[in-house]
């Protein structure tokens, strides 16, 4: 690969091991595994100079080599998806022989991750002085995901940077609210000096990795996207998308 201009590194972490659902990037869904169709997604996106999966299982690798991704293998021990896609990316440089500017994360268990989703991350994170950089929806007063501590939820202040992520609904009063959808763009500086903080009592409390880089003083931009986001947590999730798909309502 030619030096010539700057690298964006898409990068998706799929482990095999899940509590609720183990196995889930090969679950198949209308004759493509959520792996594959995460690949296709992101490389379809048309930013992204590399897509690797990062992955602990042979198996996984081999359907993402097959949608078009390079893979690495990353330690199973690894505690989240940022310092799976660290220890990917790490070697992929190594290999290539370069160093990425910037690196977008992308879940490996949401096959149907929009294209447009990705092009406004590469947009943020391309803006001079940004670390890292996520997406939130929009979402009415009425609606009653407000109440679900599933959906994660996002304050931003004036400039549209995070305040606060929670699983409880926020604001606390009644109103409309952002649902955070759970992509991240990083610098490569940024995502380097991530992997070396230490876990803190809000990200504990809340389960959220990303309060760890809030109360560590990193600043993260929040973009806005229309598009709804389809997470694979359970069987009974993968059975939903599956009826969507038969009923013309995903593509």
């Amino acid at each position: 690969m030619s030096d010539a201009h700057p690298k964006l590194v898409g990068i998706i972490p799929a482990r095999w091991g899940s509590t609720r659902f183990p196995g889930k990037p090969l679950a198949e869904l209308e004759g493509k595994t959520v792996i594959e169709r995460v690949v296709e997604k992101t490389l379809s996106a048309g930013v992204c100079d590399a897509v690797l999966v990062a992955t602990d299982d042979d198996r996984i690798a081999q359907a993402a080599e097959r949608a078009g991704a390079e893979t690495r293998m990353t330690d199973p021990k690894l505690a989240n998806g940022t310092l799976r896609s660290h220890a990917a990316l790490v070697q992929w440089e190594a290999d290539q022989k370069t160093t990425a500017e910037w690196i977008i994360n992308i879940q490996g268990d949401e096959p149907f991750v929009h294209p447009e989703q990705l092009q406004k991350l590469a947009q943020l994170i391309r803006k001079p002085g940004a670390g890292i950089a996520t997406l939130a929806r929009p979402k009415t007063a009425d609606d009653p995901e407000r109440e679900n501590p599933n959906r994660v939820k996002v304050t931003c202040d004036l400039n549209g940077s995070a305040l606060y992520f929670s699983r409880s609904p926020i604001p606390s009063s009644p109103g409309p609210w952002l649902e955070h959808v759970g992509l991240y763009a990083f610098s490569r500086g940024a995502l380097e000096a991530l992997t070396h903080l230490h876990a803190t009592e809000l990200e504990r409390r809340e389960r959220l990795e990303q309060l760890r880089w809030l109360e560590h003083g990193w600043n993260i931009a929040v973009g806005r996207t229309r598009h709804s986001t389809h997470a694979v947590d359970t069987p009974e999730d993968l059975s939903r998308l599956r009826n969507l798909l038969k009923s013309g309502n995903l593509n």
